[in-house]
């Protein structure tokens, strides 16, 4: 069972990693094409990555 806990823990942290790559690259790209870094998009995709910080929180307090 806690093998199972940490490939959770390791995928949740991965996946938590390619937001922020992603929010960083949008951030970029946005700023490029219409000088606007904060669209609906970027906000989204920001209150995903928020969403996934309470879950890691979470899982790694009940750990």
């Amino acid at each position: 069972m806690s093998q199972a806990d940490s490939r959770v823990q390791l995928a949740l942290i991965i996946m938590y990693l390619i937001g922020i790559i992603c929010l960083i690259v949008t951030f970029f790209f946005l700023r490029k094409v219409n000088g606007r870094s904060w669209t609906k998009f970027s906000i989204g995709l920001m209150v995903v990555i928020m969403i996934m910080a309470v879950i890691l929180n979470t899982v790694f307090n009940l750990s």
